[in-house]
């Protein structure tokens, strides 16, 4: 618990601008930058975000029948994630923003909340510091305890982007990985309500730029491995804002003025240990990696990993027998846009959207491109569909980070909601602050926006993040907890009225404890109901990581069938109760 993750920071800008010349206008009244002409910049001054202004007034009041309440007041989680901004050094390291995780760190049955803390800016030497990430203890009733100054965690990192739950030590608690600008840290948790720091002895040494991270057994053996992202090579030592001199500001660098860095996979070893085996399992070096999803995209069996660049090429990592990974992004059809240009990648899912039993992949991405929708056509093929699921210029002008795949409404098919925020202060084609969305999934056919009913937060504009999506106080109906840029992370209570469901915990035996990569499937409602278990999805950030099925109200039972990591399928007859069944490999029907 008392070692210091120590990094430097970095962040990411999107995807679509090129790099502008300095302007030479100077105002006596606020600071400037010089540039090597002598030419000087004036810097904007504001507290928080450089030329952010505020949120307009809510242009409705809530109603009971809006699909979230924004309950943040009421739940004792107060925290703010902080990018630095008021440092006026204009980064791409304070692009990237922070997450947000769902997960029981304490196995009493009542999902958790961890924010994450990001940085400050030194206004002199652009420098990096962390702030504090915090854990929040639900207490039941939809209020939360901040446990963090009590000792439970060791929350004192670098600049920090992201988060992700796993077992590494199959003990049946779940640990945390914290993604960081320099050292990120691996959390150990001991079991009795406490973390200990053991990034270190784990031998997870890489003090570059980390982003995103996702857990997974991507070598069959059991064992948890781990999948982290990283962004470019952005260093305080050689930063120089970029400008515009038409608008006559400065402005952040796009991430194409710098060098991509190596995504990285690491082998959980078994004794406490981690071995770097990228290279080795073809893990490629070139990617500006933002977010990444480990779960089986072609149903094989074996652990699989998408990974979404920022200004290249997104990649698919199909498994290979655990021995390696085949990159088939481009063959597949999910490297580029339908005009075969790689986009500003961030937020990333995968869910059965049509029912047709095939998992479909979902990316957000920078403004001027649609959000792309995948569709799975079978034997490693995808289709764009974002125009034929409705999706095309719902949110092309915005700036999308956080999302997932989820069904919100609890009618059994999948919905979606998209964050999004821009990356410039001064210079983008819409606002800082930007609205978000949700859509309604018909029936597998298409998308509806439902962001006018979905309560008073989505009607005002926001630099959101990353997203969680979990059910909070237990009733079936899944809640959602987000992070924005230098603003209060929203808690907001799903209102709509929950029915009959079943919920399921996997615990592997001969796949690793949590079994990422299990596929469930569930008859309901006429038609088969796929969802997977995964790690790494939305932005940054983690879910609650239970699988939830809504059933018919007049079912009793239901079978389930599940396919283990190990290759094993099962079926388990549930009874429904509205409530958790705890699904173990080896117990079921064969």
């Amino acid at each position: 618990m008392s070692t210091k993750c120590n990094f430097r920071l970095l962040t990411f800008v999107g995807a679509a601008l090129i790099a502008m010349s300095l302007s030479s206008c100077e105002r006596s009244s606020q600071p400037t930058i010089t540039d090597v002409s002598g030419k000087k910049t004036p810097v904007a001054t504001e507290a928080e975000s450089p030329s952010a202004t505020s949120s307009p007034e809510l242009t409705r009041i809530r109603s009971d029948s809006d699909w979230f309440d924004d309950v943040t007041e009421s739940t004792g989680i107060v925290f703010t994630y902080r990018n630095g901004a008021k440092g006026n050094q204009f980064t791409i390291l304070e692009t990237v923003g922070g997450g947000v995780g769902i997960f029981d760190f304490d196995c009493d049955r009542q999902q958790d909340v961890f924010c994450v803390g990001g940085g400050t800016i030194d206004p002199r030497t652009a420098t990096p510091s962390g702030l504090p990430c915090h854990l929040f203890h639900n207490t039941g009733d939809f209020k939360f305890k901040d446990v963090t100054v009590s000792g439970h965690i060791s929350v004192d990192t670098d600049y920090s982007h992201g988060c992700v739950a796993g077992d590494i030590d199959n003990d049946g608690f779940p640990d945390l990985f914290v993604t960081c600008y320099g050292h990120s840290c691996l959390m150990l948790n001991c079991g009795d309500g406490t973390f200990i720091d053991m990034t270190n002895s784990a031998s997870l040494t890489d003090e570059s730029w980390s982003t995103a991270a996702a857990f997974g057994d991507a070598d069959g053996d059991g064992l948890t491995d781990l999948y982290v992202t990283s962004y470019t090579d952005w260093s305080p030592e050689d930063h120089t804002p970029c400008g515009n001199s038409i608008v006559q500001t400065i402005d952040v660098c796009p991430p194409q003025n710098y060098n991509p860095l190596p995504d990285r996979l690491y082998r959980n070893q078994g004794n406490g240990k981690f071995q770097e085996v990228s290279e080795e399992m073809g893990i490629r070096n070139d990617g500006m990696g933002l977010g990444v999803l480990a779960t089986d995209i072609n149903q094989d069996g074996r652990i699989d990993f998408f990974v979404a660049n920022d200004a290249v090429a997104n990649r698919l990592y199909l498994n290979s027998e655990g021995h390696s990974f085949i990159e088939t992004a481009e063959f597949a059809g999910v490297a580029y846009n339908e005009g075969g240009s790689p986009e500003g990648s961030m937020g990333i899912d995968a869910e059965d959207i049509d029912g047709d039993g095939l998992c479909e992949l979902w990316v957000t991405n920078f403004e001027m491109e649609d959000n792309s929708l995948f569709q799975n056509q079978g034997n490693g093929l995808f289709q764009h569909a974002t125009a034929a699921f409705g999706l095309a210029g719902q949110s092309r002008i915005n700036v999308g980070f956080g999302t997932g795949l989820h069904d919100l409404d609890g009618d059994s098919w999948i919905d979606v909601y998209v964050l999004n925020g821009h990356v410039l202060y001064n210079n983008g084609f819409t606002s800082f602050r930007q609205p978000a969305f949700v859509f309604r999934n018909l029936d597998g056919r298409k998308f509806v926006d439902v962001t006018g009913s979905s309560g008073t937060w989505f009607h005002v504009p926001h630099s959101a993040r990353g997203g969680a999506v979990g059910d909070l106080d237990g009733n079936g109906m899944l809640d959602l907890i987000i992070s924005s840029i230098n603003e209060p992370t929203a808690v907001l209570r799903n209102q709509l009225p929950a029915k009959n469901w079943i919920r399921l915990q996997l615990v592997g035996r001969q796949s690793s404890r949590f079994p990422v990569g299990a596929q469930v499937t569930v008859e309901a409602f006429g038609h088969k109901c796929v969802r997977l278990a995964k790690s790494g999805s939305g932005f940054l950030s983690q879910s609650d990581s239970r699988i939830l099925f809504a059933i018919e109200p007049e079912r009793a039972e239901v079978d389930v069938e599940v396919a283990w990591p190990s290759g094993k399928h099962e079926t388990f007859r549930a009874r429904v109760t509205a409530t958790d069944h705890v699904l173990i490999e080896d117990s079921g029907a064969d």
